[in-house]
């Protein structure tokens, strides 16, 4: 087969995406520009095909996924955070606990290694994990089938788990950012990335972004989400960036992976149970608002269930954007020896 040339092989692998996202959208499956995309890709690749990304578009997706994560961290979320301390200290012992026990679980019954296990049992934050992930040159096949099988079970079972409660509410309207004060978001941004790359920060046009959007909108002087299109664009680069990095994956070792996924889940939500249960024992939560708060995963759709259930929204959204940030900030200090091993991609950080 003749070599492609550089635009015809990313113009493949953009389609291929793309047919992922239709794919998953029209099945109703969660996170479509993300996980769709990434699954289109793998298939390129099962199907024999070469794919290539070019560094400056992953830089992009990074960029704009770290801003829209960043610009989650809003003056009420903080102040939510203020006024449930106990429940959010439990958060994070319970996030502790699901990272350590899916870490024992993969290794010592499947024989993982430790970092890959550690990657595919951080509690959720899959484009974040992925994306750190290949910077830190991990086996993403793995991390991505347990991340990903724990996201759909979580999004396709809770909402029929989660009766308790029967009053419905309507989802609260959100305010995007000017054009104007997006413009000077991503200057900040990338001024904080160059920053973070000149000093070794892993992914650092990621986390440069996340930084950025965090201070602006934390500190209230940009405030806004970013625009929806910009946030799907983000998360399809970052899917097919890391559907390229899965190298060598076949449908029997999608097959060998489903055991070690199913087992991970499972210990995952007794650690879950566990942290939700003392946090409606100890810090009065209620039991909804608990079970959804400290779900591993699916932050957009726990947070939309929770509205759609009447349940408290500061609640909700300050422990699962709370979970994700701190996953976040977690990542590039606890792998930037890892990192620095084994010299990562030179621009980007993904």
């Amino acid at each position: 087969m003749p070599d492609l040339s550089p635009l015809l092989l990313l113009g493949r692998m953009i389609v291929a995406g793309l047919a992922g996202v239709a794919l998953f959208w029209v099945a109703g499956l969660p996170a479509p520009w993300l996980s769709g995309s990434m699954v289109g890709v793998v298939f390129l690749l099962a199907a024999g095909a070469r794919v290539a990304m070019p560094d400056l578009l992953r830089d992009i997706g990074m960029l704009f996924a770290g801003v829209a994560m960043g610009s989650a961290i809003t003056p009420e979320m903080i102040q939510a955070i203020g006024r449930y301390p106990l429940s959010f200290a439990i958060l994070i012992l319970t996030m502790i606990g699901i990272t350590l026990v899916g870490r024992i679980v993969l290794v010592r019954f499947f024989g993982w290694q430790r970092d890959v296990a550690l990657f595919a049992s951080v509690p959720g934050a899959m484009s974040v994990v992925l994306a750190t992930g290949a910077s830190a040159g991990i086996d993403l096949s793995r991390v991505a089938v347990v991340q990903a099988f724990r996201m759909f079970v979580l999004v396709a079972i809770l909402p029929s788990i989660v009766t308790l409660s029967t009053s419905t509410g309507r989802v609260a309207e959100v305010t995007f950012i000017t054009a104007p004060a997006f413009a000077l978001l991503m200057a900040v941004a990338v001024a904080i990335a160059f920053l973070f790359e000149r000093v070794r920060v892993i992914a650092p046009f990621l986390f440069g972004g996340m930084a950025a959007g965090g201070l602006t909108h934390a500190t209230g002087w940009l405030p806004g989400a970013p625009p929806a299109f910009i946030v799907d664009a983000a998360m399809f680069l970052i899917g097919v960036y890391a559907g390229s990095r899965i190298a060598g994956i076949t449908l029997q070792s999608l097959r060998q992976m489903f055991l070690p996924a199913l087992f991970s889940f499972l210990a995952s939500m007794a650690v879950t149970a566990i942290g939700a249960s003392l946090a409606i024992a100890l810090a009065g939560a209620r039991p909804a608002e608990a079970l959804i708060a400290f779900a591993p995963g699916g932050l957009e759709a726990m947070i939309v269930l929770g509205i759609a259930l009447g349940l408290d929204p500061l609640y909700l959204a300050s422990h699962q954007v709370g979970r994700f940030v701190l996953i976040a900030a977690a990542l590039p200090f606890l792998f930037r020896r890892r990192a620095g091993a084994i010299t990562p991609d030179s621009s980007s950080g993904a």
